[in-house]
């Protein structure tokens, strides 16, 4: 699942500063969610069994700076009562850069041994968080978010999403 479709509907906080858009960082051209530091991007979906969020994140250089602060990703999820954390990355001052980012969402979906606990008809909160360590203002740059899982996840997973529309 392809996250960049799910920004339209998602949550930003601050409201203003978002962007999809393209960049260049390190060589490699990107289309990317543009994110400014501080922000909380929250998508409301339910999760596939086995997914794993996957992106490469940067830093973007601020105009005539010779180097970018370092700021802390966060992703975690929440049902609206919790959150957990689930990664937390820092993003070191110095020229932008590709950073891998993975979170395992295994533990948001498919059946559990539970009586209560039913992660697949939970509409989760995933929230992808940026704080900066240092003074002064940043971009970060979320390059190709997405939920990745094995075949046939996904075609449990799509079938699911039919019915819930």
């Amino acid at each position: 699942m392809d996250l960049v479709h799910e920004f339209d509907r998602a949550d930003k906080r601050p409201a203003v500063g978002f962007s999809i858009t393209e960049r260049d960082v390190d060589g490699t051209h990107s289309a990317v969610i543009a994110a400014p530091v501080p922000s909380r991007l929250t998508l409301a979906l339910p999760l596939p069994r086995h997914g794993v969020l996957h992106a490469r994140a940067a830093v973007e250089m601020p105009s005539g700076a010779v180097a970018a602060p370092a700021v802390r990703l966060r992703i975690g999820v929440s049902d609206q009562r919790i959150y957990e954390g689930l990664t937390e990355i820092v993003l070191p001052s110095g020229p932008g850069r590709w950073t891998d980012v993975r979170a395992d969402l295994a533990s948001y979906a498919g059946w559990k041994w539970s009586l209560f606990y039913r992660p697949d008809r939970i509409t989760w909160r995933l929230v992808l968080a940026v704080d900066a360590l240092a003074g002064g203002s940043a971009t970060v740059l979320w390059a190709a978010p997405e939920i990745v899982t094995d075949t046939g996840s996904a075609r449990e997973y799509a079938a699911r999403r039919q019915r819930l529309r």
